[in-house]
């Protein structure tokens, strides 16, 4: 495994820990498996209580109803309006109806439960009041209430309607608790499937991790900041690294040992020890009581900036620009007891000045009472730049997924206090929210896809599709936003869309990202286009066109690396995260084509994408 290779590796595992994404992965889909099965069992049940209890209401009204109209009838035909007042009023208290009265269409009402109803308190000598012969039922489920109205057929033309309200809650009860109960059944369900997840974490995340780090080993990889892995992970974890520091002391206190032996004895040159501790990576020194240097090996020299030969036989005060090593020797040869101190030389922020970030790890041996002090110093130059290359990126990524967050809170705001006759506005706000939302999906996917790539596991699902619906979703998603820059966006589309053999998702993210950094480092009053076109073979091609800022020429490699911007102040106040790019080619390369880029300072530039059609993969398969 190559140093480049390790490196990488190891910027990722700064952002997850080991054995994360895989437990992690696990546990989601388990919830969302969870939810998926319980919320359908609570639908099932809710709709059939619901069904179950429309047919039993249904039974009840049409019970209720025939028996009220018949006896309605019979007093009505008999001119007993009080008998048939006391009817009304006795069916109220003594079943599920609300409300009930008798009238007559145009005339008014003779007979009601509630008594200030009634209008006619006699029947009219002759009235002609057609009332049909169907029974209406209306339901009003905000009020939870069925109003009938039953046809009166009397002698003749007369007719009266009766009304009746029946209250449906306690029908409607049953669902209601089903689907409370049910709810409280699933939160309980949640939490103890996060509580099994949480274990399942702590008990296969750090093992996941810990064999991560044992195929390293296996590949070659030895440093122990690479091999380390998240203590949040548990006991485990914690285990594993104090192994690795305990391999750390062994093999410094060898390393101390046989320098002793070499720089005393001389008799190390016959066993090649010698060679060897020039052959390590770290620095070696072995220094007198009185600060008198007696052994440095190449790799001290080259981190202290000084000569072999110069400093061996030389004061340690002498080298210039490490005061605080130069201390903490000091200390360390005045305590009587064994002790270690560990001091680091350079500062990150002067890392253009002097060249380098030094970890000095400083211990006391003494030989046949002679007290001397090893002093091993560590290049964690990279660690410190893969540590700002972490921050910097986590704070473009904050950034990135702030905006959009933003604005959709805006606009819900928005659409929330506007007022009924005032649907442009809600129209407006909800167009946002669905681009802002989709945009948000974009920056996340990206973001998740660096685990991929670097894992290597990055993978295309090809299927036959026609991609005009990438080129309107491109056009729908990106015409707001050069509108509002005042960039003049425009398509450049054939009339005919040939099938082409691709991966509908990952080919729309590519473009997406190639046309969203073109209207984002395109000023006010610039141009974008979109050109797309297809050869004889259905391999397409789409160039990006801006008159943007433009690309240095010794740029145009870099900025296709991950976490990696052009070095241009222009761009300094413009946000990014430097994976859109990286991202879109390999996509296209894992597709068989491949994103080339033309650009000039202050002319604009040209990123071309190229995909392989239908007939040109089938000959490469052949």
């Amino acid at each position: 495994m190559s140093t480049k290779e390790t490196t990488s590796r190891l910027n990722l595992l700064r952002y997850f820990d080991r054995g994360e994404s895989l437990v992690a992965t696990t546990g989601v889909a388990f919830i969302a498996i969870l939810s998926f099965v319980v919320g359908g069992v609570i639908w099932v049940s809710a709709r059939a209580v619901d069904d179950s209890a429309a047919a039993r209401t249904e039974q009840r009204v049409e019970q209720v109803g025939s028996l009220l109209a018949s006896q309605a009838e019979l007093r009505v035909s008999n001119g007993d309006l009080s008998g048939l007042r006391r009817l009304l009023i006795d069916s109220v208290a003594s079943s599920i109806i609300v409300s009930g009265r008798v009238s007559i269409p145009g005339e008014g009402v003779i007979a009601s439960s509630e008594p200030s109803e009634i209008t006619l308190f006699e029947l009219p000598s002759e009235w002609n009041a057609g009332v049909g012969d169907q029974t209406r039922v209306i339901e009003d489920k905000v009020a939870q209430v069925m109003v009938v109205e039953e046809p009166l057929h009397l002698d003749g033309n007369n007719g009266c309607l009766l009304e009746l309200r029946i209250d449906q809650s306690e029908a409607l009860a049953g669902s209601v608790l089903i689907r409370a109960s049910s709810v409280g059944i699933v939160a309980v369900g949640l939490v103890l499937t996060l509580w099994v997840y949480r274990r399942f974490r702590f008990r296969l995340g750090a093992l996941a991790a810990i064999g991560e780090a044992l195929r390293l080993i296996d590949g070659g990889e030895r440093r122990t900041e690479c091999l380390r892995v998240g203590e949040s992970l548990g006991d485990e974890a914690c285990a594993w690294n104090t192994l690795l520091d305990e391999r750390d002391e062994l093999e410094r206190s060898i390393s101390a040992q046989e320098i002793v032996s070499i720089s005393v004895g001389g008799g190390g040159e016959s066993f090649g020890l010698s060679g060897a501790c020039n052959a390590l990576t770290q620095g070696l020194l072995l220094i007198d009581q009185d600060s008198t240097v007696l052994y440095a090996n190449g790799a001290a020299s080259v981190m202290l900036r000084c000569v072999r030969d110069q400093i061996v036989g030389a004061k340690l005060e002498t080298l210039e620009g490490f005061d605080s090593l130069v201390e903490q020797v000091r200390g360390v040869m005045g305590c009587e007891h064994g002790t270690r101190r560990v001091v680091e030389i350079g500062e990150q922020k002067d890392l253009e000045v002097s060249g380098s970030v030094l970890k000095a790890s400083i211990a006391r041996v003494d030989e046949e009472g002679i007290p001397r002090a090893i002093v091993f110093i560590e290049d964690i130059t990279q660690q410190r730049l893969s540590k700002m290359s972490q921050n910097a990126f986590i704070a473009q990524a904050t950034h990135e997924l702030r905006t959009p967050l933003t604005t959709i809170k805006l606009y819900c705001d928005e659409a929330i206090e506007a007022d009924e006759d005032e649907g442009a506005i809600v129209e407006k706000s909800l167009n946002v929210i669905s681009s802002e939302a989709r945009r948000l999906e974009r920056i996340v996917g990206d973001m998740l896809c660096v685990s991929e790539i670097e894992a290597g596991s990055l993978t295309i699902r090809r299927e036959k599709m026609r991609t005009e619906q990438l080129f309107e979703e491109l056009q729908k998603d990106y015409e707001a936003q050069a509108k509002n820059k005042s960039i003049e966006l425009s398509f450049d589309l054939p009339p005919k869309y040939p099938t082409i053999d691709a991966d509908r998702d990952r080919l729309g993210q590519a473009m997406h990202n190639l046309l969203g950094n073109a209207i984002k480092y395109t000023p006010s009053g610039g141009k974008v286009s979109v050109t797309a076109s297809f050869d004889e073979l259905d391999a397409m091609t789409v160039a990006i066109t801006d008159t943007g800022i433009g690309i240095d020429e010794s740029q145009h490699e870099r900025i296709f690396e991950r976490f990696t911007r052009a070095d241009d102040r222009r761009i300094s106040q413009v946000t990014g995260s430097g994976l859109g790019l990286a991202l879109a080619r390999q996509i296209a390369r894992l597709h068989g084509g491949d994103i080339s880029l033309e650009s000039e300072i202050d002319q604009g530039s040209t990123f071309t994408l190229f995909i392989p059609g239908v007939q040109a993969s089938s000959k490469q398969a052949a």
